[in-house]
């Protein structure tokens, strides 16, 4: 049941986020269609110039339009997401590409500002386009320009033959430098919210490993990884002789704690206590929290008989912690059960073992070390 609403949880997270990225595609196509516009009242105002014949305008409206309505079809409809790339950005440049160098090739006198409006063309295709194929378009683009341009000759130019057509062609190119500096505003801009969102899931990520294999409490290790770490312990052993030893450690009447000082001071012990031990144990030990008020301590390269200086050390910074601090009067004592890996046992076995000698440092007055024999 569990698995199946999760199922339909990361569906309807699928459905929402394609529903969203077909709404900005869409707001896309009208941005393109807003470009293609200034560029169509630019060619208007040159035929009204008599710079160019009216045919060019109404080839560029119609070629413009095309390319948007079939853009505009596509993502309305969902074809685009059978496609790899479902932005379907190569048609849309080629076409525009396309589009400006007929344009060219029938207005030569206009080459200037037309070949300049490339730029805006490619500005939106770059935005979504890997370095590859943008290199490839590139290329591409430049080596059909060079054959519009061979073929237009001499006649390949920019309009100024009248007060008129060089304002004309100022506005033109200075339309195309405004929409060039829009794009790539928006593109840094969009990159600038990726690092933003990459450094979040980043910092999400980490957050969760430490949920995993952290105990939210004392930011001790907790016991699902304490299993595995005492497995590779075990199995080192097996494999090298080198000897490990465990202790656990219990904090003595940790209920009367609880039921005394209330449980927001327990809390403040459990951390105290953690923070200590961590501060005093050797760097080379593992160290977490197994249960309640149970700690693991795992003492690698280290036989039973060679543990008392690094538990020593561990119980005297504990037994120098100011407990008062957290609530006067408050005394911290623990009692301490030690076992030594023994060849052919398994982890289960040897917790076991140090559970007992635990079992009888409480049984025998608390507040010590006992060790398995």
């Amino acid at each position: 049941m569990i698995e199946g609403e999760a199922k339909l949880e990361k569906a309807i997270k699928a459905t929402h986020a394609r529903a969203r990225d077909q709404k900005q595609r869409l707001a896309w196509t009208a941005s393109t269609g807003a470009s293609y516009l200034v560029d169509a009242v630019f060619l208007g105002l040159f035929v009204l110039a008599g710079t160019i014949p009216a045919s060019v305008f109404y080839f560029f409206v119609a070629g413009a339009a095309a390319v948007c309505a079939g853009t505009y079809a596509l993502y309305a409809s969902g074809l685009n997401l059978r496609f790899r790339d479902q932005n379907v950005i190569w048609p849309q440049t080629v076409a525009g590409v396309a589009l400006h160098l007929v344009v060219v090739a029938l207005a030569p006198q206009l080459a200037f500002p037309v070949l300049g409006n490339l730029f805006t063309v490619f500005a939106f295709a770059f935005i979504w386009l890997s370095v590859r194929n943008s290199v490839v378009l590139c290329a591409l683009s430049c080596l059909a320009t060079g054959a519009v341009l061979w073929a237009s000759g001499a006649r390949a130019g920019f309009a100024a033959a009248t007060g008129a057509e060089v304002v004309l062609t100022w506005l033109c190119f200075s339309a195309i430098l405004g929409r060039f500096l829009l794009l790539s505003v928006y593109a840094n801009d969009m990159r600038s919210r990726l690092a933003e969102g990459r450094r979040r899931l980043a910092n999400s990520l980490e957050q969760i490993q430490e949920l995993v294999h952290y105990d939210e409490l004392t930011r001790a290790f907790n016991r699902r990884t304490l299993t595995p770490r005492l497995e590779q312990e075990r199995s080192r052993a097996e494999r090298t002789g080198v000897p490990f030893s465990v202790a656990l450690i219990d904090i003595d009447h940790f209920k009367l704690v609880n039921d005394t000082y209330g449980h927001g001071a327990g809390d403040e012990v459990l951390r105290a206590f953690a923070a200590t031990v961590h501060a005093t144990m050797r760097d080379t030990d593992i160290f977490g929290r197994y249960g309640g008020e149970e700690f693991l301590l795992i003492l690698t390269s280290t036989a039973p008989g060679a543990v008392a200086p690094a538990l020593g050390r561990v119980c005297a910074g504990l037994a120098a912690y100011d407990w008062n601090a957290i609530a006067p009067g408050l005394a911290v004592k623990q009692s301490i059960g030690v076992a030594g890996f023994r060849k052919g046992e398994n982890v289960g076995q040897l917790l076991q073992r140090a559970d007992a000698a635990l079992y009888e440092a409480k049984r025998t007055g608390r507040d010590r070390i006992v060790y398995s024999e």
